[in-house]
C-alpha cells in the first residue's frame, strides 16, 4: 500500500505506517514524520512497537478488519486505528492528545484500553488459538482445522515433538468448545509418581490407604466436570491406570480408589503425547483399546523446522516479550544470527527457541542481539546434524485433512465396535443417520 500520497488535512490524521507480517515497519507518510519529527530512513526497518509503545498489544496475526487501540509516539499518547491489507498493516493515528482535553483523553483510554494482563482464568484456561504464534501455511492449516474439531466433544490426541505447543493447542480447543465456560484440568503424566497416580487422578474415599483423609478426596477427572481434562504425555500412564481410564472413557464413569460406587462425569479428553503410541502399543506398554478410544481425531503439530517461515517471527515475538521482563531495548537480530536461526534444526522446537533468546537477552549490549551474545559461534551453524531425514508433510487443503480425519475416526470406530454401525455412531458421539451419510460420502461400504 502506497503511503506516500497526497497529504491528507483532514481533522483527526496525523499520519500512517505500514508494517509486515513481523511487525516489521516498511513504509511511513511524509504526514506521520512531520507531525512526531521522525526521519524516514531512520526508521524503516525498526520494529512497530518501538514507534508505537503499546502496539504488541494487536500482534499483526491476530488483527483482522479494523482494530482501535492507544499507543504513545515519543511520550504523547495517541489513539490509532490498525487495518489489515493483504499480509500488510496499516497503523493511522486518528487522534493526538493535543486535540482534546488531557482528563479527557486519559478517561477515555481507561475506559476502552485497559491494559490485559494474561493469566489463569478461573477455569485453568489461558490460551487462544489467537495466541498461537505463526501464519506459514503448514501451521495456518492445523490452527483451522483444530478450530473445527473444538465444536465437538469427541476425543483429541495431540502429536508431535516436545515443545511444538501441545498444551497451548489444547486450551485452545477448550476455549473454542461449548465447555468453555467450565473447568480446563491439566494433568502431566510423567510427573505423578506411579504408586500415587490413581488416587491423584481418580481420587480416593477416606480411609482408602494409610494418610488418606477421612473425608477423602475428589481426583482430577472430577474437578474436571463439564470441563476438558488435558492428559499430557499420556504415554507415561502406568499401565494399570490406563484401564481405569478406559471404563470412563467407555462409561463416562469414574469409581475412586478405595470406594464401592462410581460417580458420574461429563468431560472430554484431550491427550497429548511426543511418542508413537502405535509402536508402545505393539511393544505391549500400551493398551491398544485405550488407543484406539484416544485416536479418534489425531491432530499432529508440527515442529519448528516444517514451519520455518515462523522462526523469526517467534524470535522477534520473544525479543519484545524479554525486552519488557528484562529491561531491555533490543531491536534487531544481527543477519548471521537470523540465518542461524532459520538454518538450526530446533530439536526442542519452540521451547528450545525462547530458552535461546532468553539466554542472549540476559547479557546483549546494545540494539543488537548477535552470535556472541548467544555463545554459538558461527562455525557451529550446523552442529547439531539430522538423525534421520525429514520431509515436509504435503499441504492438504482444509476440506482434504477434515476428509481424511474423518475417515480414519469412522474406520477405528467400525474397528473397535466389530462393524456395528449403532456402536460405531455411539463411540463417534453423533446421530446414526450421519454415520450412515459419511459412510456413504466416502464410499466406505466397499
Amino acid at each position: 500500500m502506497e503511503l506516500t500520497q497526497k497529504v491528507d488535512n483532514r481533522a483527526g490524521y496525523w499520519g500512517s505506517l505500514e508494517v509486515d507480517e513481523k511487525g516489521i515497519l516498511v513504509d511511513v507518510s511524509p504526514e506521520f514524520c512531520s507531525y512526531f519529527a521522525f526521519e524516514k530512513p531512520d526508521i524503516i526497518g525498526l520494529s512497530i512497537a518501538h514507534i508505537v509503545e503499546g502496539a504488541t498489544k494487536k500482534r499483526p496475526a491476530s488483527a483482522v478488519g479494523k482494530t482501535v487501540i492507544s499507543g504513545l509516539i515519543k511520550g504523547r499518547p495517541c489513539l490509532i486505528r490498525i487495518e489489515k491489507k493483504d499480509k500488510h498493516l496499516i497503523y493511522s493515528v486518528i487522534l493526538r492528545k493535543e486535540e482534546i482535553d488531557h482528563a479527557e483523553f486519559y478517561s477515555f483510554l481507561q475506559m476502552v484500553d485497559k491494559p490485559k494482563i494474561r493469566s489463569k482464568t478461573s477455569n485453568g484456561n489461558r490460551y487462544s488459538f489467537e495466541e498461537i504464534i505463526g501464519d506459514s501455511p503448514l501451521m495456518a492449516q492445523i490452527k483451522e482445522l483444530a478450530a473445527r474439531i473444538a465444536a465437538s466433544s469427541s476425543t483429541v490426541l495431540l502429536t508431535g515433538e516436545s515443545g511444538t505447543g501441545k498444551e497451548l493447542f489444547a486450551q485452545a480447543i477448550h476455549g473454542l468448545s461449548s465447555r468453555k465456560n467450565h473447568p480446563f484440568v491439566a494433568v502431566n503424566c510423567a510427573a505423578i509418581p506411579d504408586e500415587l497416580f490413581e488416587s491423584e487422578v481418580f481420587g480416593y474415599e477416606g480411609g482408602a490407604f494409610s494418610g488418606a483423609k477421612k473425608e477423602g478426596k475428589p481426583g482430577k477427572i472430577e474437578l474436571a466436570q463439564n470441563g476438558t481434562l488435558f492428559l499430557d504425555e499420556i504415554s507415561e500412564l502406568p499401565y494399570q491406570a490406563q484401564g481405569k481410564l478406559l471404563r470412563v472413557l467407555q462409561e463416562r464413569e469414574v469409581e475412586r480408589l478405595g470406594g464401592t460406587g462410581s460417580k458420574n462425569v461429563d468431560i472430554r479428553i484431550v491427550a497429548a503425547t511426543n511418542r508413537d503410541l502405535k509402536t508402545l502399543v505393539q511393544e505391549g506398554k500400551f493398551r491398544q483399546d485405550l488407543f484406539y478410544r484416544l485416536y479418534v481425531f489425531e491432530l499432529k503439530i508440527p515442529s519448528l523446522r516444517q514451519r520455518k517461515e515462523d522462526i523469526l517471527t517467534l524470535a522477534y515475538y520473544f525479543i519484545e516479550y524479554f525486552n519488557e521482563k528484562l529491561v531491555q531495548e533490543v531491536k534487531y537480530l544481527a543477519p548471521n544470527l537470523q540465518e542461524w536461526l532459520l538454518n538450526y534444526e530446533w530439536p526442542g522446537n519452540v521451547r528450545e527457541l525462547k530458552a535461546v533468546i532468553e539466554r542472549g537477552m540476559n547479557i546483549v549490549q546494545g540494539e543488537t542481539l548477535t552470535m556472541d551474545s548467544l555463545f554459538i559461534s558461527p562455525s557451529l551453524e550446523r552442529s547439531v546434524e539430522k538423525t534421520e531425514t525429514e520431509e515436509t508433510p504435503k499441504l492438504l487443503s482444509l476440506e482434504e485433512a477434515v476428509s481424511n480425519a474423518e475417515v480414519s475416526a469412522i474406520q477405528r470406530a467400525l474397528k473397535e465396535a466389530d462393524g456395528d454401525r449403532t456402536k460405531a455412531a455411539q463411540l463417534l458421539n453423533i446421530h446414526l443417520a450421519s454415520l450412515y451419510r459419511k459412510i456413504a460420502k466416502y464410499k466406505l461400504n466397499k
